[in-house]
């Protein structure tokens, strides 16, 4: 028997990862157009169109990285254990003048 329930997930996730690859494709261009067009109104050469189209790749990055930061905090809120905090190890120093034990 089929279980609808992951069938339904799985077929989210995909439309969720689409959406995003369209929107990582598409936005950068979008904003870099609009800064040929300021270009071409202003007569200079592609400086608008690579800060304009800088500025839509940053925006999709931040947009992308709140929003998985946004899910991992709902996935792990309803999570019987939560991911432990790891204690950076502490630093030795190394070569010939270290202490050896």
């Amino acid at each position: 028997m089929f279980d609808l329930r992951a069938k339904q997930d799985l077929n989210r996730g995909f439309s969720d990862a689409l959406g995003r690859g369209v929107d990582l494709a598409l936005t950068p261009v979008v904003f870099g157009l609009v800064g040929w067009l300021i270009d071409r109104v202003a007569g200079t050469s592609p400086v608008f169109t690579i800060i304009v189209a800088t500025i839509g790749v940053v925006g999709t990055v931040v947009k992308m990285k709140l929003g998985y930061d946004k899910d991992m905090a709902e996935h792990t809120t309803g999570a019987v254990s939560t991911p432990r905090q790891v204690a950076p190890a502490p630093i030795t120093p190394r070569g010939p003048k270290a202490a050896r034990p």
